[in-house]
């Protein structure tokens, strides 16, 4: 059985020992069943390509390997998956897909705890960080593909389905910086009167699991680096 979200919140606060937080700032958590998914029509500003970060937070909820690696999302279409996020069947590691190149960045998701997971795209290479901690530096990065939509929860909205509890999906149009992401893993970045996150006109759009919901954000082209 899946726990109750006040017990994932938990989890998630517990899970690392420091944690900048807004006193007010409770994460979304969506309870996937292993047969619910969420798809969300394709949009060219999910075309990460280029220089981008993905984060989430997930905790798997099997002790059985089922006969596939579980998605937590994907961006594909009849190409295959521009980009692809699943956790590995024996829950030792996550596994990124784009195109037809698979990498896998081991680490121990057994201990039913709530991990942040952040993907960080520098055009040339992927780092992949557990709870801020770099556990992966991948020689693969997200390709330019078409795509049918969005799904969370599985590969293609019916495969590959994932049971568990994720929360926090953030997808940003460049790289962001290790140091920001840890910042600003427990705090929201849309309506934080204190301070504004420093790349939140890259942010391409984040989960409302309340209302199982994906939003997109009017984010900006990341041009930084053209012309280097």
């Amino acid at each position: 059985m899946l726990r109750t979200i006040t017990s994932l919140l938990a989890a998630m606060l517990l899970a690392l020992p420091v944690v900048a937080q807004d006193s007010q700032y409770l994460p979304d958590v969506l309870e996937l069943d292993g047969q619910t998914t969420l798809n969300f029509p394709a949009d060219e500003s999910l075309d990460l390509s280029g220089g981008a970060t993905i984060e989430f937070w997930v905790q798997p909820d099997w002790t059985d390997a089922p006969q596939f690696d579980p998605v937590i999302l994907s961006y594909a279409g009849t190409e295959g998956a521009s980009y692809l996020v699943a956790m590995l069947r024996d829950r030792d590691g996550i596994g990124i897909m784009t195109g037809e190149t698979f990498e896998v960045a081991p680490f121990d998701f057994s201990d039913s705890k709530m991990h942040h997971v952040v993907l960080i795209d520098y055009g040339n290479q992927i780092e992949v960080l557990v709870d801020n901690a770099l556990v992966a530096i991948l020689p693969v990065t997200i390709q330019s593909l078409s795509a049918d939509g969005l799904f969370i929860g599985s590969s293609d909205g019916e495969n590959d389905p994932f049971l568990g509890a994720l929360a926090g999906v953030r997808l940003w149009g460049l790289p962001v910086a290790q140091d920001v992401v840890a910042n600003w893993r427990m705090r929201d970045v849309l309506s934080n009167e204190e301070q504004e996150h420093p790349d939140l006109r890259f942010l391409v759009g984040h989960s409302a699991f309340q209302s199982e919901d994906f939003l997109l954000a009017n984010a900006e082209p990341n041009t930084e680096n053209e012309g280097n």
